[in-house]
């Protein structure tokens, strides 16, 4: 990172940061394109690193990657000046950004995670940067014939005059969530350079393996100590994710009797497991499927269908908003089953079951945290969305551990492929809120535990 960079934009906010209270958008008169540079520079540095999440590996963190990411992580900050800088045992990136005010303001968090999808490589990942977009196609891979149009990209229609980051061709990108990490950590960095702005104690994650859900499970909540978090792993400007679906998992066993030879099957034990899995997933209405779903609608969906010899095995996820919807899908899974089993009663046996997974945070997460986070985008001149994720978050994790969290946005598109992009723009409209936000907390009493 070119720290002539850094500091010019640091430096261009400095002598106006004593009114950050009152007039907060005064201390953000800095260079928006050297600030735009910053970031884009940190990001195409650290999407260079292999990351890839292994949900095989059976260890946290689950790749090399992730280990060598997170000490890169770590140096950078404790140059930059951040105190108390460790890595846990599976990973965790932790540090801390001192308090400047004297009131017992809350502390904190604000977290990304440093591993990538496993559904597209991570290797080898050569950024490029589309800078001032105007409009039409943008050509990722000539040879390829890869590009982001408006029809596999709506959000580009809203995105004239900004800066794209995407991938070159056979990669994501790894702006989920190293856009994030780059918003972080040039957060981090203005505030440790502008002492001047008043905010109450800041910790900071990075946290290892959120694509396959096992990285955030091994985080010490309570040892953390934060009072609120922020996780900056969201889409498109203003966003913020304020719930999630609940999550349920089901496993559905089918064991037949193929041994008998084909030719003999009528009248006999023959029973075919193959043919029951088939029906059970025929029989799973199409009309609730992810790709027939949208909004708050919620889905079952069928992950995996393994056979070895007379058994056969199911496994799907069921995703609804609310607990009445999760019930009735689940009892849909429950009738397509029984349906498959009165079909054949020759099997040899028949099991379904349920495992819960995770649940809405809504009800979690308190007004307060989304109410100061929305001021701070309005004096950004961002307005607001509230959304409903369509899956599970780290968040949601932490906020039922006790910390509650809500989740911002960072300016990603096209999530886990290679149409994967990066609008730098939104991410210099995230760096401003995260700093808003932390100057209107210093406003609010820390909360009796």
């Amino acid at each position: 990172m070119k720290k002539q960079i850094i500091t010019a934009f640091l430096c261009a906010a400095l002598p106006i940061c004593a009114a950050a209270q009152q007039n907060w958008k005064a201390v953000m008169r800095y260079d928006k394109q050297a600030t735009k540079t910053a970031l884009s520079e940190r990001l195409s540095k650290y999407v260079t690193y292999d990351t890839t999440a292994d949900a095989n590996s059976g260890k946290v963190p689950s790749s090399k990657g992730q280990v060598s990411f997170g000490k890169v992580l770590a140096k950078e900050l404790k140059r930059m000046g951040a105190k108390n800088v460790r890595i846990s045992s599976t990973g965790i990136v932790t540090a801390d950004i001192p308090a400047t005010t004297t009131k017992p303001a809350p502390t904190l968090a604000f977290l990304a995670h440093m591993d990538t999808s496993p559904s597209s490589s991570g290797k080898n990942v050569v950024p490029q940067v589309h800078h001032k977009y105007k409009g039409g196609d943008i050509v990722i891979n000539q040879a390829q014939n890869l590009r982001l149009t408006e029809y596999n990209s709506p959000q580009l229609l809203h995105a004239r005059g900004h800066d794209i980051m995407t991938a070159s061709g056979s990669t994501l990108l790894g702006a989920d969530d190293k856009a994030g990490i780059a918003i972080i950590m040039t957060f981090a960095d203005y505030l440790l350079g502008n002492t001047g702005i008043e905010h109450g104690p800041i910790k900071i994650a990075f946290t290892p393996d959120e694509e396959i859900s096992t990285g955030i499970k091994t985080m010490d909540v309570a040892a953390f100590g934060a009072d609120y978090a922020y996780t900056v792993d969201g889409g498109d400007l203003g966003e913020t994710i304020v719930e999630n679906f609940n999550g349920r998992s089901f496993t559905a066993v089918f064991n037949g009797e193929r041994g008998v030879h084909a030719g003999s099957a009528m009248n006999s034990a023959f029973s075919d497991n193959l043919l029951m899995a088939s029906d059970f997933h025929t029989l799973l209405p199409r009309h609730r499927r992810p790709e027939t779903t949208s909004g708050k609608q919620g889905f079952i969906l069928v992950k995996s269908i393994e056979t070895e010899g007379n058994k056969t095995v199911v496994k799907g996820n069921i995703r609804a908003f609310t607990d009445e919807e999760l019930a009735e899908l689940t009892s849909t899974v429950e009738q397509a089953f029984k349906t498959v089993k009165a079909l054949n009663p020759k099997n040899t046996g028949m099991e379904l079951s349920f495992k819960d997974q995770y649940k809405n945070a809504k009800e979690m997460i308190p007004s307060q945290l989304i109410e100061i986070l929305e001021q701070a985008m309005i004096a950004e001149e961002v307005t607001p969305k509230r959304v409903s994720a369509r899956g599970g978050t780290d968040g949601v994790f932490l906020s039922f551990n006790g910390l509650p969290t809500a989740d911002i946005f960072a300016g990603m598109f096209n999530l886990h492929s290679p149409l994967e992009y990066a609008d730098i723009d939104i991410m210099e409209a995230s760096l401003r809120t995260l700093i808003s936000t932390v100057c209107n907390w210093a406003e609010q009493p820390k909360p009796q535990k």
